[in-house]
This record gives structure tokens, C-alpha cells and sequence, in this order.
């Protein structure tokens, strides 16, 4: 019995390991994220407070290099009719956030929003990850969706009124 807990366990850290985010929608160029595609991009860090009221360090990559990778916006010039695209964030368990581009694109913030794979040095844990978004400049972390599955660049023209 001792044999098949470990090899539960054993199991579902290799799950962890291998999961993946859909990056699509309207990009030009739809991938994978997985911890190879994560160790080839540029890591940034940011604290925020958490939902338990500390702060906590973060690692991973800017939700902007990963569209950016994507292609989602033409020549990375956000202007005109670029303008209505935005990103939808969707959880394991279907928890779905929306995020307007120019709030992450360096051309119009500084703010940085990180699809993290670490908090406080560590991997995330298997409730938080293995990827999470995280949003620095909310006052409420609602926005701070764990367990992300896809990253969809999505276009307010095509909603029907």
C-alpha cells in the first residue's frame, strides 16, 4: 500500500512538470508555454501582497514577451484598430480574466504582468501552478489566476452588440 501512495505522488509531480499553456486566439503565431519554452524567455520579477496579506516574490515571464512571441499585435505597434484586442486567461478550473493589452505593453505602462513558474525562489505549489498569472498593480489579487491552462488574444470587433 506504501508502494502506490509513492507512486501517486510520484505521478503527479511528473503532471505538474509537463503541463503546458495554449498560447492563441488572434496571434500570428500560436505555441506552447512549457518549462522549456519558459527557460529560452527573459525571466522578471516582481512582489506583490498575496491573498494571505504578505508579500511574496515572484518569478517568470512578462504576459507582454509572451504575446509578443505570439505575435499578437503587427509589428508590436499597439494603435487604431489593435487597440480593442485583449488577452483572456483561463484557469484549470475555468476561472477566466481579462486583460486589456496597453495595461502590460511597455509602450503605455510600466507596469509588468508575470505568467509566474516561482514564488519565493520555490516552484509553484501544485494549488498555484504549475504557471500563474500575477497582476502587481491590483489592489486585489482577483486577477492573480493560478493554475493557467491558456492565454487567448481575443478581438472586441468580432462581439456581436
Amino acid at each position: 500500500m506504501a508502494v502506490l501512495f509513492l507512486c501517486s505522488v510520484s505521478t503527479e509531480g511528473v503532471q505538474a512538470q509537463t503541463a503546458e499553456v495554449n498560447v492563441g486566439g488572434s496571434v500570428a503565431r500560436p505555441y506552447k508555454i512549457n518549462p522549456s519554452a519558459m527557460s529560452a524567455m527573459k525571466k522578471v520579477e516582481v512582489t506583490v501582497k498575496d491573498h494571505d496579506g504578505k508579500d511574496h516574490h515572484y518569478s517568470g515571464v512578462s504576459l507582454y514577451e509572451v504575446l509578443t512571441k505570439a505575435e499578437a499585435v503587427p509589428g508590436n505597434l499597439l494603435k487604431g484598430k489593435t487597440m480593442a484586442k485583449y488577452v483572456l486567461i483561463t484557469a484549470a478550473d475555468n476561472y477566466q480574466v481579462v486583460v486589456a493589452i496597453p495595461e502590460f505593453d511597455p509602450a503605455f505602462t510600466d507596469q509588468v504582468i508575470v505568467l509566474a513558474d516561482k514564488e519565493d525562489g520555490e516552484a509553484l505549489a501544485a494549488n498555484l501552478g504549475p504557471y500563474r498569472l500575477v497582476v502587481p498593480g491590483d489592489k486585489k489579487p482577483a486577477r492573480s489566476v493560478m493554475r493557467v491552462t491558456s492565454i487567448e488574444v481575443l478581438d472586441a470587433r468580432n462581439l456581436k452588440r
